[in-house]
């Protein structure tokens, strides 16, 4: 077990690495806080998926200042919301338990915790001289970045900080031989970064990067969800090697594909989306993993400038319904449920789950929704077993609907 020690303090037991404030992270550094500079260090640690996942705006023109005090390391945010990143190598991949020590000098209303590729792992208050704990397992392996063909090495544990300036005070890291979920899917699963200053309604975020909070720590959750990502060229691309490399017995992967295969005319739903998917579930069963299917979900696409709900990807929610009964292949109906929602809410209100002016994507308020009908329909179908009965709510603020209707259709 390796701990490190991000408060002011001479007495440094055995196996504790004290981290100074000005200690930042660099290809072949070992450690150190992740910050502008580490981006410009080298071309891996410039690259989202295998950092931190959060990347300055255009607009923040300074670099993020690290303080320390006895109570731990943390950024003086205000109300901007800059990330406190720390990466660590390991020296090697698979699962690690993450054990965080938060602590609050003041109140703070909303405190977010993410680990890995910008996964969420906890999302709470503290309230002021609070101290807090939490333990997380996070999956480390070979990943191909966006715009990539070869694979990358990854061996670094990963964790972020969103707040006005919670402390980190520790952090220990050690081997887990815990389950883990795998995920394959497009970009609406996929880990998606985030600029900084952060604002969850205009962060573009897979539900894939929100289901960790869902699973309290019971999965590691390895995502190789990519966007653009087909049937096909989730295998064809290599994600699909390094997920095979990995599963083992008792695992879990989810497949959630459709949105592009629909653009690809050998990849319609009853032809080779179908037959890929009976490929691919079939190796699973090989390794004595549990395969999962999931329905694509739903775009927010409406006719008659938003009085008919537009559903273009019903097809290929069928198909997967089908597949389930014939093989016997647990299910997600993640496109009914999310329909649901949308057609509640209408075309305008529902766009406080998306990115701005966007319909197939959802922000981080939106990743959060979806994940929670993944998280209960993983539950209802006997996957999981839940250690709540109904997901936790994260709402968007109804001022952050930014869709723009300038048409009556919106395709």
């Amino acid at each position: 077990m390796t701990e490190y020690v991000f408060y002011q303090t001479e007495a440094v037991k055995e196996k504790e690495i004290n981290v100074k404030p000005s200690r930042y992270y660099e290809s072949g550094g070992v450690f150190g806080f992740f910050t502008e500079k580490s981006l410009k260090s080298s071309h891996s640690c410039s690259l989202p998926e295998l950092n931190t996942g959060f990347i300055p705006s255009p607009e923040f023109q300074q670099e993020i200042t690290i303080r320390q005090d006895e109570y731990g390391c943390y950024v003086d945010s205000k109300s901007m919301f800059i990330p406190l990143s720390f990466q660590a190598d390991t020296g090697d991949q698979g699962n690690y338990l993450m054990t965080i020590t938060l602590f609050a000098k003041e109140e703070e209303k909303e405190v977010l915790l993410f680990v890995g590729r910008r996964q969420l792992v906890w999302r709470g208050s503290l309230r002021a001289k609070e101290e807090w704990s939490g333990s997380f397992p996070v999956s480390i392996s070979d990943f191909i970045p966006r715009g990539e063909t070869g694979r990358f090495r990854d061996e670094a544990v990963k964790v972020t900080v969103i707040s006005r300036s919670v402390r980190l005070k520790t952090l220990n890291i050690e081997k887990w031989k815990g389950k883990t979920l795998y995920l394959a899917g497009d970009s609406t699963v996929t880990d998606q970064n985030a600029q900084y200053p952060y604002n969850p309604a205009e962060s573009y975020g897979g539900w894939g990067q929100m289901l960790p909070v869902f699973l309290n720590g019971n999965y590691a959750v390895s995502n190789h969800a990519h966007s653009g990502l087909t049937t096909e060229s989730f295998r064809s691309e290599g994600h699909y090697e390094i997920l095979m490399e990995q599963i083992s017995d008792g695992d879990v992967c989810l497949f959630q594909f459709g949105h592009n295969d629909q653009k690809v005319d050998h990849l319609k739903a009853e032809g080779g989306y179908r037959n890929n998917l009976i490929q691919y579930i079939l190796e699973i069963r090989e390794k004595g993993a549990i395969p999962v299917l999931v329905t694509p979900l739903a775009r927010n696409s409406w006719l008659e400038n938003g009085k008919t709900y537009n559903d273009l990807l019903k097809e290929y929610a069928w198909e997967v319904m089908k597949l389930s009964e014939s093989m016997g292949v647990p299910a997600v109906d993640l496109h009914e449920t999310s329909m649901e929602l949308l057609k509640e809410h209408g075309l305008k209100e529902s766009g406080r789950w998306f990115y701005p002016s966007d319909y197939t994507h959802t922000n981080d308020y939106g990743a959060w929704k979806m994940a929670g009908f993944v998280w209960k329909g993983l539950a209802d179908a006997g996957v999981i077993s839940p250690d709540r009965k109904e997901a936790p709510e994260w709402e968007p603020p109804k001022e952050s609907v930014r869709l723009s209707i300038d048409k009556g259709e919106h395709l």
